[in-house]
C-alpha cells in the first residue's frame, strides 16, 4: 500500500516496506504514543546524529530514541531540551552528534537534571542549587503567578 509521497524528496512511501522493518515498526509505534511536541522534538533531535553522507539506520535511531526517552520522566522538559539542542547545534552548523552529552547538559541547565556517576540520568537537584531559567521562562512564570493572584 502506497501511503503518499515524501514531502521532501517526493518519492513514494510504502507502508508495507515500513512494516517489514522491525526497528522501523517499533520506532513508529513509539513516536505515535508520544504527544506531538515531544515526537516532533525527538525526530529533530535524532536527525542530529545523521552523517552528511548517509542516512541514520533505523535500528540505531530506535536505540537512541529509547536512550533519550529514558533521560527524564518529564516529557515536556525533555521536549524543550531537545528543541533547544537542535536549534543550538543547527545554528553552529557542526558535525553530527555521537552521544547525548550535549542534550544532558541542556536538560541540566534548563531543568536541574544531573546524570549520576554511571551516566544514567537522575531528576534530583544536586546541592539544592536553584535551577537557571531563561528570562522568557521567568517572565512566563511571573505572568502565571500574577494570574493566580500571587503577584
Amino acid at each position: 500500500m502506497q501511503l503518499n509521497r515524501c514531502p521532501v524528496c517526493h518519492t513514494r512511501i510504502s507502508l508495507d516496506a515500513m512494516a517489514q522493518d522491525e526497528a522501523g515498526r517499533e520506532l513508529l509505534g513509539m513516536l505515535a504514543k508520544l504527544d506531538g511536541e515531544t515526537g516532533f522534538a525527538l525526530v529533530g533531535y535524532l536527525g542530529l546524529f545523521r552523517s552528511h553522507t548517509r542516512d541514520l539506520a533505523t535500528d540505531r535511531a530506535l536505540r537512541m530514541a529509547k536512550e533519550v526517552l529514558g533521560l527524564s520522566d518529564s516529557l515536556p522538559a525533555l521536549a524543550e531540551a531537545m528543541r533547544i539542542t537542535v536549534e543550538q547545534i543547527r545554528s553552529k552548523g557542526g558535525d553530527p552528534l555521537s552521544n547525548h552529552r550535549y542534550l544532558q547538559k541542556v536538560l541540566g541547565d534548563c531543568h536541574g537534571f544531573k546524570p549520576d556517576i554511571a551516566g544514567a540520568p537522575r531528576a534530583d537537584i544536586v546541592n539544592a542549587q536553584p535551577v537557571k531559567t531563561s528570562k522568557t521562562a521567568q517572565a512566563l512564570q511571573a505572568l502565571e503567578d500574577f494570574g493566580n493572584g500571587n503577584g
